[in-house]
C-alpha cells in the first residue's frame, strides 16, 4: 500500500511541476507580446513617488543662501570679516570650508558700486 501511495505522490508532484511550467510559459509569452507591441504594462495600483517614506531633505540649489543669511554674510564681508562669514556659512549649510569660501567669495564679488551696508 505504501508503494502505491509513493507512486501517486510522485505522479502528483510531476503534474504540479508541469502545470507550473505551462503557466510560467504563458505569462512570459504575454509579457513578451506586450513588449513587442510597445505597450507598457498597466500599473496594479497608484504609482508611488520616487521617494516613499523616511527623511528626504528638500532639494537645494548649490550655493543658494536664504535672504537674511545672504544679507548678513554680505555685511560681514563688507566689514572685512570674511573669516567670520565663512564660518557662518559653513555652520548654517552644514557644508565644507571650500564650499563656504566659494559662496562668500561669490557674495563679495558682486559689487555694483553701492556699499553693501547701504543696499
Amino acid at each position: 500500500m505504501s508503494l502505491l501511495f509513493m507512486l501517486l505522490a510522485l505522479v502528483g508532484a510531476v503534474f504540479v511541476l508541469a502545470a507550473g511550467s505551462y503557466a510560467l510559459r504563458r505569462v512570459i509569452a504575454a509579457v513578451a507580446s506586450r513588449l513587442e507591441a510597445d505597450e507598457a504594462p498597466a500599473p496594479a495600483g497608484p504609482v508611488p513617488d520616487a521617494q516613499v517614506g523616511g527623511y528626504v531633505p528638500a532639494p537645494r540649489v548649490p550655493g543658494e543662501l536664504p535672504a537674511p543669511l545672504r544679507a548678513r554674510v554680505a555685511d560681514l564681508v563688507a566689514r572685512g570679516r570674511s573669516e567670520e562669514a565663512v564660518r557662518l556659512v559653513r555652520d548654517r549649510l552644514d557644508g565644507d570650508e571650500d564650499r563656504a569660501r566659494g559662496i562668500v567669495a561669490a557674495l563679495g564679488g558682486e559689487d555694483d558700486g553701492t556699499p553693501v551696508l547701504e543696499r
